[in-house]
């Protein structure tokens, strides 16, 4: 089967293409031959190994050197962050600094010390540029704390979970809030517990399902979604279009969470993986989590919270009026949506 791809310029190669091309080495494949599997130039997988190479001690403390992706995204990383416009930090005269400075003092913001200096004609400063200065320290504020660029993990391949299907193979479609397509995850309170909550999402409402588990095991969690189908019947694969879960052995079971529990040999759902160390990519799923925590605190043991309660959080959650739908509940949205989608299936 010929999966060569069709050469691409001005790309740089991803996360999974340094992943593959780590892997294709260790199988011995030359560089003209991957080049030719990804469509590049050969000079880039050339390049691309050069600044990826490490050395590795061997157990009889000899040296090796081989390519590491993780290490050569690093290096890539700490480069790029180096790029762009450098602060002149001498552009502002000694007598303006003192003056935004003194306002500064007098507890004015960086934005509201702009716009005076623009209202009075006396200078434009941008507020940007204020806030660029107090974060070198040339000016100072009491009640400001430098701003420390979050910087994510990169996308990495799960070696433990080879047969998963990725969340990059998900439909372009599925990649924007689509209603239908959910999060799921599990929450743990004390180490020592087995017993912990199976958290479920919806993207585009926040609308939240928890069920409270006897262990956090595959078997445990297939069982779980068997339950909420048999509660939905004919409507889950309508409402429970695709999940997104991460990488943790409970969810490794693809074929068991996707297999409908009527009839195995059809699917009531579609399982996607993210990648390990993003869970950004599930942040609606993250952003809930944290609203359980409210009632449910870290290192608690889950198992003295009764189903009764646990339900209570799941309502607590659901009707909380929300800023991002202009006050209205999750709830609100969510069967809003069902009722359209309802409406059209009954169109057809």
């Amino acid at each position: 089967m010929d999966i060569t791809l069709k050469p691409r310029k001005n790309k740089h190669l991803n996360a999974k293409e340094c992943y593959l091309i780590e892997a294709l080495l260790k199988v011995k494949f030359k560089e003209l031959e991957i080049a030719n599997l990804l469509g590049r130039h050969v000079s880039t997988i050339y390049r691309e190994i050069k600044r990826g190479i490490v050395e590795f001690r061997n157990s009889d403390w000899s040296m090796r050197q081989e390519y590491s992706a993780f290490y050569s995204l690093t290096i890539r990383e700490e480069l790029m962050s180096n790029t762009g416009r450098t602060l002149l930090y001498t552009a502002l005269s000694p007598e303006l600094l003192s003056y935004i400075q003194s306002r500064l003092d007098d507890k004015y913001s960086p934005d509201a010390i702009s716009g005076e200096l623009k209202h009075a004609g006396i200078y434009t400063v941008c507020t940007q540029t204020i806030y660029n200065y107090m974060s070198l320290g040339i000016l100072k504020s009491a009640g400001y704390k430098r701003r420390v660029k979050k910087v994510k993990n990169k996308s990495r391949i799960a070696y433990n979970n080879t047969r998963g299907r990725s969340i990059e193979e998900r439909p372009f479609e599925l990649k924007e809030r689509i209603y239908g397509n959910w999060e799921m995850d599990t929450v743990v309170g004390k180490q020592e517990s087995k017993t912990a909550l199976l958290v479920l999402t919806e993207r585009v409402s926040r609308f939240e399902i928890i069920v409270k588990l006897r262990d956090k095991t595959q078997k445990s969690i297939i069982a779980a979604l068997d339950k909420l189908e048999k509660e939905y019947k004919d409507k889950f694969s309508l409402i429970f279009k695709s999940i997104t879960v991460d990488n943790g052995v409970e969810f490794l079971d693809m074929a068991g969470l996707e297999k409908s529990v009527y009839d195995k040999l059809s699917k009531r759902t579609t399982i996607y993986y993210a990648h390990p160390y993003c869970s950004w990519e599930r942040g609606s799923n993250e952003n809930n989590n944290k609203l359980i925590r409210k009632f449910i605190k870290k290192k608690t043991d889950i198992k003295n919270f009764s189903v009764a309660y646990i339900k209570k959080i799941q309502d607590w959650i659901n009707n909380y009026p929300r800023k991002l739908f202009n006050y209205k509940s999750a709830k609100d949205i969510f069967y809003e949506n069902l009722d359209d989608c309802l409406m059209c299936c009954n169109r057809f």
